[in-house]
């Protein structure tokens, strides 16, 4: 009689071994509309069960996928095979510092924020599943939020990762110059004759989470090794810790609230806006708001328009409120709703009303009709972002669909979904259409197909498309570097169809 999987497992592993039907149910969904059902789930309990079952995994060929809350949208953390949960065990602060902290990769973001503001420090990536995605996911996604734009993705806070290979052998990434990995030494040589295509071939925009970050690994700043493994989503190595800049937090904040007319009155005015220099420029459509339960938070929505959250923030009390002052002078007239706010209280209200979005997307259906996210995580620069609204609009209203829109307009990063029925072929080939045209556009705009949610299980297939063949092929040659049998989450970054 053969010993299964789990059972194999179970002799190496000190961390639960889930493999009853049930479990492997649990572990079928994320929060994407894909259901795939592993072989086996393990909760590991520390490091070294990490290294057990992946030379096991390597020995016998047995693909491995890590996993986090699963809240990734586009089926990321979805396998047939082995699924790591990290949540259980590996989900503990290891340290903070006054400009670091150090953490394992199933923390929760909405606990290390609440540790981190006992300080008076904070992370500022902020997505909208931040009470409970965690720290490991979101570097897999390199995930934004709404303060993206005045501070940046997951990868710019990132500084050093603690990494487990497919073959089990360990390293610990950073990028002061002390790095001796194997493979990241052979990363520097690999990529450098492809310096100038990475520097011409990548989206000029503030946010990108499409195939593997070779921009911010060989950048101006130098050679950043431990920067390839964000936005990888789990495909080079499996992270065991990480090491993270914090911020003070900004001694004053204000939030300005701007009511518009419609979608495109709204965007239009979100270059003028971007000059006084706001940490969050956001945006919330009537179509969120009207196809659902409102959000008991919700008090400025309309049944019609569309407004928008500015955000002004920093240690000096003259400067914040002075482009405050300044931007609501500049948009006097423009809009049909304007009201501000300094107070912790107010602004954390308004902030949940602006977060709850995906939420209440999520939930929406009408009848066998669901928001379907493929194009839903679109940049382009925000100069182009009326234009390239105008377009979207119109090819919805060319496939005479149904829609919700809303986003983080200041980075140009719009969050849209069609309403269809994936049931029917005829629906699924409609939106296949729609999102070969539509990134078409952002791709000629120079901008890219999806800015903080990853690649997952819909977009893979697309990256190609993104940088060009001379690139992906690039993309391809660090898949063979970090995990030359291709077990780390397979399908994701690289169609099996292009694998060895």
């Amino acid at each position: 009689m053969s010993i299964s999987i789990a059972d194999e497992l179970r002799r190496i592993a000190k961390g639960e071994i889930l493999s009853d039907n049930w479990s492997r149910e649990i572990y079928s969904v994320d929060a994407s509309h894909y259901a795939i059902k592993p072989s086996v789930v393990v909760c590991p309990l520390d490091k070294q069960d990490v290294e057990k079952i992946s030379k096991y995994s390597f020995s016998m060929n047995v693909p491995i996928t890590a996993r986090g809350a699963g809240t990734g949208l586009l089926g990321q953390s979805l396998s047939n095979s082995i699924v790591m949960d990290f949540t259980k065990h590996m989900n503990k602060i290891t340290e903070i510092a006054n400009d670091y902290v150090e953490v394992q990769p199933g923390v929760v973001k909405g606990i290390l924020d609440r540790e981190l503001k006992k300080r008076g420090k904070f992370l500022p990536p902020d997505p909208a599943s931040s009470n409970y995605c965690t720290i490991g996911g979101m570097i897999a996604n390199n995930s934004s939020g709404a303060h993206c734009l005045g501070y940046g993705s997951t990868i710019d806070f990132l500084q050093e990762v603690g990494v487990v290979y497919s073959d089990g052998n360990t390293g610990r990434v950073n990028g002061n110059g002390k790095s001796q990995d194997l493979r990241t030494r052979n990363l520097l040589g690999l990529l450098s004759p492809y310096l100038g295509t990475i520097q011409s071939r990548y989206p000029k925009v503030t946010k990108n989470s499409c195939g593997y970050r070779l921009d911010a690994v060989m950048s101006d700043q130098g050679f950043s090794p431990h920067k390839i493994f964000a936005a990888s989503e789990g495909t080079l190595g499996i992270l065991t810790s990480a090491r993270l800049k914090i911020l003070d937090i900004p001694l004053y904040r204000h939030l300005l609230v701007l009511g518009f007319g419609d979608l495109l009155a709204a965007v239009s005015e979100v270059p003028r806006i971007l000059r006084f220099s706001p940490v969050a420029l956001e945006m919330l459509d009537h179509t969120v708001v009207s196809h659902g339960e409102k959000n008991k938070h919700q008090q400025f929505s309309t049944d019609t328009g569309c407004i928008l959250f500015v955000e002004f923030a920093g240690d000096r009390i003259r400067d914040t409120e002075g482009r405050l002052k300044a931007c609501k002078e500049k948009l006097s007239g423009k809009c049909t709703i304007m009201e501000s706010v300094s107070d912790e209280q107010s602004m954390t209200r308004i902030w949940e009303a602006r977060k709850g979005a995906l939420n209440r997307v999520m939930r929406l259906a009408y009848g066998s009709r669901k928001p379907i996210g493929l194009i839903e995580d679109t940049v382009v620069k925000p100069s182009l972002l009326h234009a390239y609204t105008q377009y979207l609009l119109q090819a919805y209203s060319d496939s005479k669909l149904d829609y919700v829109v809303y986003g983080h307009v200041g980075d140009g990063n719009l969050h849209t979904r069609p309403l269809i029925d994936i049931s029917y072929k005829s629906e699924v080939e409609l939106i296949e259409r729609l999102a070969q045209q539509v990134f078409g556009k952002v791709i000629g705009f120079g901008g890219t197909i999806t800015g903080e949610h990853g690649d997952g299980l819909a977009r893979v297939k697309h990256i190609p498309s993104v940088y060009g063949n001379e690139m992906f092929s690039v993309f391809l040659q660090v898949k063979k570097l970090f995990d030359p049998k291709f077990l780390l989450n397979p399908g994701k970054k690289i169609l099996p169809t292009v694998m060895p």
